[in-house]
């Protein structure tokens, strides 16, 4: 597992302490990046992952990468914010290799550890909180060039602060499936699916990893997992893409083939069904580092 995220690296695009009201309404956000709240005071709520988050004082927030999320605020909160995308040379998604919880009770090491990185990163807040403002290429170039800003070492203490932080919401055990004896079965498979995905992975090669009957094995992912094991794979291979392709250069060719399609083609529309953009539009719609 540690081989899979030890060459991750997190980039900072902007931090800041702010002061939030019932302004702060939003629904339907997703973004290539993601997000880690500290609240102080007052309250709110975020949705995603298909539950609702109280956001309260003491308490640490993750929102990740390509997630669909809402926001309100009722009345007011203050937090400090931060916005971050993850780099990979693999693609790996550290939200598909970890398992993370979503809200943390906060000691007192990770208030000094925002406290810190906004001292490094003072000119890093968002004017306007409104994600359809900030969360495009326009509005998120000028954040990004801050970093070649920083001096070396201000540079290696706000990426180690950011991998602490985000360390924080790391659990040592699966969300899902929580039966632990049907769990215990598909021990595996979903690391094997992130190692091979460039590959073409049939469900046999899947239940043969586990060593299951493919009938068996295709029943048991649906119920664990509530997709089908093609669905899921293709599904996976998609999210790498988007990846790939804002946090690398490389030709459609080069991202169909390491995202394991048989064809641009192909890809392009598999990559439509689930984005509802074509490869060329997601790239150009979002953002490069």
């Amino acid at each position: 597992m540690y081989k899979s995220i030890e060459n991750i690296t997190l980039s900072l695009l902007n931090m800041g302490y702010v002061s939030l009201n019932e302004k702060w309404n939003y629904e339907n956000v997703m973004s290539p990046f993601f997000r880690m709240y500290y609240i102080t005071e007052g309250s709110a709520k975020v949705f995603h992952h298909n539950k609702e988050y109280i956001l309260k004082p003491g308490y640490m927030y993750l929102i990740p990468s390509f997630t669909y999320s809402h926001y309100k605020c009722d009345v007011h909160m203050n937090q400090y914010h931060i916005s971050c995308v993850e780099v990979s040379e693999t693609g790996y998604s550290v939200f598909s290799t970890l398992n993370f919880m979503y809200e943390v009770k906060a000691d007192h090491i990770s208030l000094l550890y925002f406290k810190r990185l906004l001292e490094l990163n003072p000119n890093r807040g968002i004017v306007r909180d409104d994600p359809k403002v900030y969360d495009n290429e326009e509005g998120l170039r000028a954040f990004r060039t801050e970093n070649q800003k920083l001096s070396e070492g201000a540079y290696l203490e706000t990426a180690g602060l950011l991998k602490s932080i985000l360390s924080k919401f790391v659990v040592a055990y699966k969300k899902e499936p929580t039966d632990k004896d049907d769990k215990s079965k598909l021990k595996g498979v979903i690391n094997f699916i992130e190692i091979n995905l460039h590959t073409n992975i049939t469900v046999k090669d899947l239940a043969d990893s586990q060593n299951l009957n493919v009938d068996y094995f295709s029943r048991l992912f649906k119920k664990l997992y509530k997709i089908r094991p093609n669905e899921y794979v293709q599904k996976k291979r998609v999210e790498r893409a988007q990846l790939l392709l804002i946090a690398s250069s490389g030709s459609l060719q080069e991202i169909s083939d390491t995202v394991g399609f048989s064809n641009i083609s192909y890809f392009s529309r598999v990559f439509k069904k689930y984005t509802h953009l074509s490869p060329l539009q997601y790239r150009k719609e979002n953002w490069k580092i």
